[in-house]
């Protein structure tokens, strides 16, 4: 894949890649699995895809593991192509890895979009690839308040690095960023979602309820 040297935005040409991260077990769910919850006309993960197919993304990799058959024909008829980590218990940053290793040679950039944040916009997507394009910083993040959200846009010369992360570190993903913090260009969103995600039921029930007046509030079931 193309690598830049200097970790700069690019531009209107660069090809800019998502990765869905969808493999985990939905520990805190107490028996719920967050991506075949109901939500709207359709499932979680349905979600993601559709907000992420929806943007200006060129493409999309969703990163499945736990239950991927279950979850796979949900996304017929998507687009989408799929990235699977075996070992998803290993957590998030192994399969940030995974989904990294099958990108296109010709990727520019990659958003890493979460499957517990079916509130996150194709808009807002779209305004991050905006920053990158226009910006001189390889990392863009949301803010809201002060704090940094999800999903976040990195230039793909930042792959490398990521990929010698330590999978078993507590820091992850957001210690790498921590890290280069000078390569950030902060985006101030109004919208308090990008700092939520579904973590447990009463989380789901929470930022479902929204969804109330157009559609039955009511667990979905395959």
């Amino acid at each position: 894949m193309v690598q830049s040297t200097d970790g700069q935005g690019g531009g209107t040409d660069a090809m800019i890649s998502g990765i869905l991260l969808a493999a985990g077990e939905s520990s805190r769910m107490k028996g719920e699995f967050k991506p075949l919850l109901k939500w709207g006309k359709r499932n979680v993960i349905r979600e993601c895809v559709h907000q992420l197919r929806h943007s200006q993304l060129d493409d999309l990799y969703v990163v499945l593991g736990y239950r991927e058959a279950e979850v796979r024909p949900h996304l017929a008829g998507t687009g989408v192509q799929f990235a699977i980590n075996r070992d998803y218990r290993n957590g998030m940053l192994s399969s940030l890895k995974t989904g990294l290793a099958s990108l296109s040679r010709n990727t520019e950039a990659f958003l890493v979009a979460l499957v517990d944040q079916p509130m996150v916009t194709s808009a807002l997507i779209d305004r991050l690839i905006a920053a990158w394009r226009t910006g001189e910083k390889g990392i863009i993040v949301p803010t809201c308040q002060g704090r940094w959200g999800h999903p976040v846009l990195i230039s793909a010369s930042f792959i490398s690095g990521i990929m010698q992360l330590d999978e078993a570190s507590p820091e992850g993903l957001r210690g790498f960023l921590e890290a280069h913090r000078r390569e950030v260009l902060e985006v101030p969103v109004e919208m308090p979602s990008i700092l939520e995600d579904i973590d447990s039921p009463e989380d789901y029930q929470r930022l479902s309820r929204g969804l109330e007046p157009l559609y039955a509030h009511r667990r979905w079931q395959p």
